[in-house]
Order: C-alpha cells, then structure tokens, then sequence
C-alpha cells in the first residue's frame, strides 16, 4: 500500500535534516578520480592540510613548480635548462659534468676536456699554465716575461739581472758573484778574488793583488814579489824590474814602476 504524501506538513523539515547531516559528516574518507580527471578552474586550488601528496606515475607541471622546506630527490634528477641557486648547495657525492659542459664561478670556469680558467690564469687541456706574459708548461719550461727557463735548465735572461744585498749567484762550485763583498765580488773556490770599490778594481788573491784606479796600476804583495812568464826567469824579488838573464836591445824605455808605491807608470 502506497504512502499518502501529507501535504499540510510542507518539506521544510526534510531538508534541514538532510542539510544537518552534511554539515555533521566526516570529511571525504576515500575517492577514486577516473580517465576523466580533476580540474580545478578559475583561480582555485588544492589545500593539503596535514597531509601528503603520493605520485607513483608522473607529476608534470607546465608553469612554476614554488617549494620550500626540506626537499628531497631520490635516484636520478634531470634538469634541461639553466638551474639557478640562490642559497648553499652542498654536493655530498661525485659532481660530473658531461662532455659539452662546464662549471662557471664568477672569473672561475672548468671545462670537461680538463682546461680551466680562474681570472687572468687559464690551464690548457695539455696542462700549460697561462697568466698574462707568465707560461709553465707541463714539460717543465718557464717564462716571465723575457726570463726562460727550458726543460734543460739553461736559464735566458733578455734584460739586466738584479740580485739584492745579501744574494749570491753561484756557477758550480768554483765561482760566486757575491754582492756583499766590499762593492760587489767575484769569488773563485782557490781564494782569489776580483772585486770593485769606489775609486779602484783589484784582483787579488793571498796576499797579492793588482789594483786599478785613476788612469794607473799598482801591484801590491808582501815583499813586492810577483810572478811573470818568459823563458828564462819567472820570479823577480823586490820591485819589478829586468835581469840580466833577461836583456832587451834597441828599445826606449816606456814603462816604469814606482818602487815606493808600487805604480807602474808611463815614461813620457
């Protein structure tokens, strides 16, 4: 038997009640979205409260993708395009840049066929170090400017070569150049010496020396004795003078030696 509908009591009281359980019900528990798929239009959005987002096919976004927090990428990350970081980035691994790649820093680049550049100096692929008129090459040669160094170690130098107070220049073992001797000297391993002051240049060595100044040579030693080569005498005791054993004939004498000082003087 069909129900009479009672119309002296209205609907009103129906819909109240139906509209007080939807106000009362637990939120969406569970759905299911077919081949059809959401769209959200008109400036509305998707609110994940509390909650997560679980992708386990393909998420793609088409405009800008705003995260922060802790983001965290789990096996292989590809990015086409340019990538800009902002903050600290922190590589706890091998950082490899494929072939046709580089890492720019400010005046810092690193190229992938092994070459780099930081501000004025650039390392080829070969290993040649570049910075302005400066070169080390991988074979062990080096140039400053017009100062070479080749892979056999002869040094070239295109200008003057200055060493400070206190430098020496040694040339094997037996020779020194040795500015801090008087003006400057050269120092053979057997004692002798040639060295300049103000006023003269001496060669010397024990106690023997010749000094050179003002137009005139003196010879200096401990008892004027000096040695000369002839064949017939080779030591002259006292001021140096001629012997017998040794004549000349048919000659003005020109030359002279000052047995007090030592000069050996120009007759005129």
């Amino acid at each position: 038997m069909a129900g009479l509908d009672d119309l002296s009591r209205g609907e009103l009281a129906d819909i109240l009640r139906r509209l007080r359980i939807l106000e009362t019900a637990s939120p969406l528990q569970n759905a299911s979205i077919g081949a059809g798929g959401l769209t959200v239009y008109d400036g509305g959005v998707i609110t994940i409260e509390n909650g997560g987002l679980n992708v386990t096919g393909t998420a793609s976004v088409l405009g800008t993708l705003i995260a922060s927090g802790v983001i965290n990428f789990t096996g292989t990350v590809t990015v086409s395009g340019p990538m800009s970081v902002s903050g600290v980035m922190t590589v706890t691994n091998n950082l490899v840049v494929a072939s046709g790649g580089k890492i720019t820093a400010g005046t810092i680049q690193l190229n992938p066929d092994g070459s780099a550049k930081f501000g004025t100096m650039t390392i080829s692929p070969a290993g040649k170090i570049t910075s302005g008129s400066a070169e080390i090459n991988a074979d062990g040669s080096v140039k400053f400017g017009n100062f070479l160094i080749d892979t056999a170690g002869k040094v070239t130098v295109a200008n003057d070569m200055t060493v400070t107070t206190g430098g020496k220049i040694k040339v094997g073992t037996s020779m020194t150049l040795d500015p801090s001797v008087s003006s400057g000297a050269l120092v053979f391993s057997n004692g002798a010496q040639v060295f300049t002051d103000a006023t003269s240049i001496q060669m010397f060595k024990g106690t023997s020396a010749v000094s050179v100044a003002n137009g005139q040579a003196t010879l200096q030693g401990n008892g004027s004795n000096f040695m000369r080569s002839d064949t017939t005498q080779n030591t002259i005791a006292g001021p140096l003078r001629n012997t017998s054993a040794a004549t000349i004939s048919g000659v003005t004498a020109n030359v002279y030696m000052d047995p007090s000082t030592g000069a050996i003087k120009r007759i005129v």
